[in-house]
Formats: structure tokens, C-alpha cells, sequence
């Protein structure tokens, strides 16, 4: 993320205006009144009191009405820089996975991280805009609405695998920090394309990493929350991401794709496979339920394999009864595993920055080439 970025304003729970400075974001935060909101409930969620929110927004009464843009004051948000970052707000304990079992959970409400999510992926959209011109204007995935689901996240770090910095110690890779890595570096290319995405799940404190140390890998950590500003209000740790809650990846990308045009959409779904069964590699997997094929979803599968595929790593495909890919209403859904960490040069590979580039630009090849056909 780079640190000039132009002046914007997109309306939403949080509402940013960017104003540049160095390694710190002004951001202005505003938010739309909802149905059933009250000045005082409003106060409680910003922890601000009635009379700040009336004396910034010059209200004579304590009436408030849906739709009515509230302002919340201002806030700085610095960029801190790491070996495994940067990080926005705050950033991880320790400078890469201790153990199998390290976590660092958050010091946040799930309601706080989306929040702060959200306000990252608007600078994050910011910077994409900007950065749209280097395309001559060809959008070849306009009308298009993707899904983006990276898989773990929250409290399920998916694999935890031991690997070598090449120095003969041992580091560890955490799957779900891996894989939002390259969900953000597809988001990214895709919206440059053109498309209308969303993300299933979201970090708080960070957007694209990139690392260069053999020695530093990222940590666990438990702050990332369903894309749902809703969901997210009850202050549990069970509504974090996590096996239980699979459901909300499918319903979160259901109602993204209400109102899209009819057979342009689609659901990608994106791990890094622990499978000791199967070679080293990327693998495209399509619905295969009780026998019965999901013919667009294998199709796609198939032209996602194709893009996947590489000399030194073939691509492999396979259907299975997945339940991110069930009952999804996309044209087309596909879960991807872009590497097997249970093979040590598979994990060595996707701790760097420039591997998972090149699997995410194999990802958007795929979803390019089927959009083409």
C-alpha cells in the first residue's frame, strides 16, 4: 500500500475521506443511519456521548431518520511498518508463527474489526481506482460480480504447518494468512479488470504483505470477522470465522450477487491444501454431490486447472461435496487449492511475496478465460 493516496468519500458504515500525509491516513468517519437506530444506541456503538455526536453534526433534537449521514469526528490511522506487514492500528506480538499452537487473539468486539476492515478496504479501493488508468481503460470483466472467499480465517487458522528458513530452523506457516494474502492480490487484479467483488471474510489490521526474510512468516492472528456489519454485532467470539459458521461465506456471496446480471457471476473459494494423499501443486475442485455433477462448476474447474497449470507443477481437478460450494447461487462456484503445504517446498513457496503474486494472476487468468469463452 502506498502512502500518497488521493482524496475520496464512499458512503457506508464507515465513510473515509484520505488525506495525505506521511505514513499516517486522516480518516473522517461517518455513518448512515439505519432503520431503528436512535442517537442514543448510535453514541453506544461509536462509544461517543448524544451531545458530541449533536454538537459535530449541529442537531437541535435527538431525531435521527434513515438514511441521514451522521459525522463521527476524525481519526488517524498509521501505517506501521514490519518484516511480515505492514500493519494499520496494530500489528502482531511477535515477528513470525512461534509454534503450532500460537495464536494472538483480538483485544477487539467483532463489530470494532469489521469496522476498521472496512476502512482499510476502502483505502485499499482507493489505491485501485487510482491505479486504474495503467489499463488503457479495457475492462473485460465489466458486469461481472466474483466472490472472493479466503478460506479460514478468525479463529480457524486452517493448516499449521513446520517449515525451514533454510538455515536449518524452524518456522511455521499459517494457512489463512497466507491464503488472504493472495484473496486480496485477486480482489485487487480483479477490480482493475473491472468486476464488482467481495471478500467473504476480512482482516482489521492489514491489507497486501509482502516478506523477505526466510526467518519471518505471519502470525496467527484471531481478528479477522465475516464480511457482515449485521453478523458482526453480537460481541461472541463464536461468530468469528470457523468451521461451525461455514454458512455465512455462502449467504454473505448470495446476497452480493442479488440484483447482478444472470450468468455472470461467480464464487472462488481459496486454501492451501494439507493433503498428504496427493503430489505437490495447485488443485481446482468443482461441486460433485451424490453422484451428481454441477456442469458450470466443473467447467469452470476445468479452465481454472488450465490457468493453474505449470510445467514444473501440474494442476490437478477434482469434484467434491464442499460446503462453501453448496447451495451457492453463482453461475459458477470452485474451491482452489493453491498449494499443498504437507509438501516442504509447496510451504517454502508460498511464504513468498512473488509465488503467491503469481498465483493470484493464475487465479484471474482462469476467471478471465472463462468469462471469455
Amino acid at each position: 500500500m502506498k502512502n500518497r493516496i488521493r482524496t475520496f468519500q464512499v458512503w457506508f458504515w464507515l465513510c473515509i475521506a484520505v488525506l495525505v500525509c506521511p505514513d499516517v491516513f486522516g480518516l473522517s468517519l461517518t455513518y448512515e443511519v439505519q432503520k431503528g437506530d436512535t442517537l442514543w444506541s448510535i453514541s453506544q456503538a461509536f462509544q461517543m456521548s448524544v451531545q458530541e455526536i449533536k454538537r459535530i453534526n449541529r442537531l437541535s433534537s435527538n431525531r435521527v431518520y434513515p438514511g441521514q449521514v451522521l459525522r463521527l469526528g476524525t481519526a488517524e490511522v498509521e501505517e506501521i511498518p514490519a518484516e511480515n506487514g505492514p500493519y494499520y492500528w496494530a500489528k502482531p506480538k511477535v515477528d513470525a508463527q512461534q509454534s503450532r499452537n500460537y495464536t494472538e487473539s483480538s483485544n477487539s468486539t467483532p463489530l470494532e474489526d469489521y469496522r476498521q476492515a472496512q476502512a482499510l478496504l476502502q483505502l485499499f479501493e482507493a489505491e485501485i481506482e487510482k491505479n486504474q488508468t495503467r489499463y488503457g481503460g479495457k475492462l473485460p470483466l465489466k458486469g461481472w460480480k466474483i466472490a472472493i472467499d479466503p478460506g479460514h480465517g478468525g479463529i480457524d487458522p486452517g493448516a499449521i504447518v513446520a517449515n525451514s528458513d533454510g538455515l536449518s530452523c524452524s518456522v511455521y506457516v499459517v494457512e489463512d494468512e497466507y491464503v488472504y494474502d493472495i484473496s486480496l492480490r485477486v480482489y485487487e487484479r480483479l477490480r482493475l479488470y473491472g468486476a464488482e467483488v467481495v471478500l467473504t471474510v476480512v482482516s482489521p489490521n492489514h491489507l497486501i504483505r509482502e516478506n523477505i526474510k526466510a526467518s519471518v512468516t505471519f502470525v496467527h492472528e484471531q481478528n479477522e470477522v465475516y464480511n457482515n456489519e449485521a453478523y458482526n454485532r453480537k460481541n461472541a467470539s463464536s461468530v468469528r470465522p470457523q468451521s461451525a459458521n461455514l454458512s455465512q461465506r455462502v449467504h454473505i456471496a448470495n446476497r452480493f450477487f442479488k440484483g447482478g446480471r444472470k450468468g455472470k457471476t461467480l464464487f472462488v473459494s481459496i486454501h492451501a491444501d494439507n493433503s498428504p494423499g496427493r503430489p505437490k501443486g495447485p488443485l481446482s475442485i468443482y461441486l460433485k454431490r451424490r453422484g451428481k455433477v454441477d456442469r458450470d462448476s466443473k467447467k469452470f474447474a476445468q479452465v481454472m486447472q488450465k490457468a493453474l497449470d505449470s510445467p514444473d507443477l501440474p494442476a490437478q481437478l477434482q469434484g467434491r461435496s464442499l460446503w462453501v460450494l453448496r447451495n451457492n447461487q453463482a453461475q459458477a462456484e470452485i474451491l482452489v487449492e493453491t498449494h499443498n503445504v504437507h509438501d516442504k517446498n509447496d510451504a517454502y513457496r508460498i511464504r513468498f511475496h512473488k509465488n503467491r503474486k503469481e498465483a493470484a494472476e493464475r487465479i484471474v487468468q482462469g476467471i478471465l478465460d472463462y468469462a471469455g469463452r
